[in-house]
């Protein structure tokens, strides 16, 4: 029994869903689309505001993968 334990690490326990992970790539497709937007409209803020939105939302899953790499 212990053999089946032994080499797990701690990617083996911290994956994310396939559920989470396509609520992750609509919210990043969802702000692309906001920015794109913003930039026809001339709104600077908006696209401001979004940008740093969009760098959180893709940080978040980058920070994620490379956890998930380094753990392995």
């Amino acid at each position: 029994m212990r053999a089946m334990f032994a080499n797990l690490t701690r990617a083996d326990f911290s994956g994310r869903s396939k559920k989470e992970r396509a609520a992750a790539r609509t919210r990043v497709h969802a702000l692309f689309d906001e920015i794109q937007i913003g930039i026809h409209n001339g709104d600077r803020t908006a696209v401001d505001y979004l940008m740093a939105e969009l760098a959180v939302a893709t940080g978040q899953e980058s920070t994620h993968e490379r956890d998930t790499r380094l753990s392995a």
